[in-house]
């Protein structure tokens, strides 16, 4: 076996960026930049166009179930290809529909790909490499999609602006190709042992397999208190598709687009440091903190009208990603173990990009509806104090079932 110096372990990490930044750097956190300038064009409401965003984020949450198997099956490559050449088709054509509806269809087929090769597949591959360190390695992986659209926000803007979002959506299809061919083309498979090499950090010991009924069991009281909790959290994320709109409701149209950056740049740093925080912290303190600054963010938010306030308001909201992504990865593996966590993952997954696809919807739908995104800002605020009511539920109960 290789030792755990191999720069393999970094390559596995970089091609999990790559994937994230594609699935959702590109797929999710930059499409409000493309919802007022498609609007105009094809005379419809925002809520209209924001629906796109909830077809593909509904399709990919409901293909994600099917990933662990169809990763099996066909295994890494092969799917990463497949999944890249209908992402980056799907886009290109995008730049030619004449409709919302057609938009919508295109967007459901790349959902369906990045389904297929998105957070789950993603987080079981760095579950298989990583025993040490697992926590870090996946918050660099998943930050990598706020860090695609911190830098990506203002160029695709300017693209949009000058171009229009037809050729921004061209743009989107080939920087799609670019971010997924270091899956496609690094010396990378899905577990260590396809590389005749060990997990980072060595194999865990096992003791003898216990097969009794409580063991293979999973906790549907558990569950439905982390399901709730990652549709709370999910549903906050839906805020920062908006932030343009927000900005130009105050008319401050060129806040918006730092707005967003700031807001991905804490995506990504709040990610890694969330991680860091649950090593030396604990979930449970690091999360409540993180949930207080989200809190904070979204009051401000709604009642500032300072540019230089916005933007750091859009920073402390940003903080919420890593509670939907980061912490749910954490959870299901402090909560059910690893063992159960490709069973469990991919449910919390589903849970969290419909909650996310749903709200989407709703905050632009309750935009064109009052004219103001004033009560949908702090209604999601009070979804993120549901969010730690539930991870403190959580907490409770596991301490019931280990007493």
């Amino acid at each position: 076996m290789k030792e755990n110096k191999s720069p393999v372990y970094w390559l596995v990490v970089i091609a999990g960026c790559g994937l994230i930044g594609t699935c959702l750097g590109l797929g999710v956190n930059v499409a409000g930049l493309f919802f007022s300038p498609i609007a105009s064009d094809f005379g419809v409401g925002r809520g209209s166009v924001s629906a796109t965003l909830t077809v593909y984020n509904l399709v990919q949450a409901f293909t994600g179930l099917s990933a662990p198997a169809a990763l099996r099956r066909f295994g890494l490559k092969k799917m990463v290809i497949a999944g890249t050449i209908i992402q980056a088709g799907a886009v290109f054509l995008m730049s030619m529909s004449p409709n919302v509806p057609v938009l919508m269809i295109l967007n459901g087929i790349r959902g369906f790909a990045s389904g297929l090769i998105g957070t789950v597949t993603v987080t079981v591959m760095i579950n298989y490499w990583f025993n040490k360190n697992n926590g870090l390695m996946t918050s660099i992986a998943m930050g990598f999609s706020g860090l695609a659209a911190a830098l990506l926000s203002p160029f695709l803007t300017g693209i949009i602006t000058s171009s229009g979002w037809r050729t921004g959506y061209m743009t989107v299809a080939a920087l799609t190709v670019l971010f997924n061919l270091p899956a496609i083309l690094f010396p990378i498979a899905l577990k260590p042992e396809y590389k005749d090499m060990e997990p980072y950090g060595g194999k865990k010991h096992k003791g003898p397999a216990d097969t009794s009924a409580s063991a293979l069991t999973i906790s549907v009281s558990m569950m439905a208190v982390l399901m709730v909790y990652t549709a709370c959290c999910a549903s906050a994320t839906s805020l920062a598709q908006h932030f343009a709109g927000i900005a130009e409701s105050y008319n401050m149209i060129s806040t918006g687009a730092l707005m967003v950056s700031a807001c991905m740049i804490a995506n990504t740093a709040g990610k890694i440091l969330l991680g860091t925080l649950i090593d030396r912290l604990g979930a449970r303190l690091s999360v409540s903190l993180y949930a207080a600054a989200v809190v904070t963010g979204a009051v401000l938010i709604a009642v500032s009208r300072s540019s230089f306030i916005l933007i750091a308001a859009a920073a402390l909201y940003g903080l919420c990603y890593a509670m939907g992504t980061v912490s749910t990865a954490m959870l299901t593996r402090e909560m059910f173990g690893p063992a159960k966590y490709s069973r469990v993952y991919p449910k919390l997954a589903m849970t969290t990009t419909i909650a996310n696809a749903i709200f989407t919807t709703v905050v632009g739908m309750l935009y064109d509806m009052t004219g103001t995104y004033t009560t949908i800002i702090l209604f999601l605020a009070g979804l993120v104090i549901a969010a730690f009511c539930m991870l403190q539920l959580a907490y409770i109960k596991k301490a019931r079932e280990t007493v």
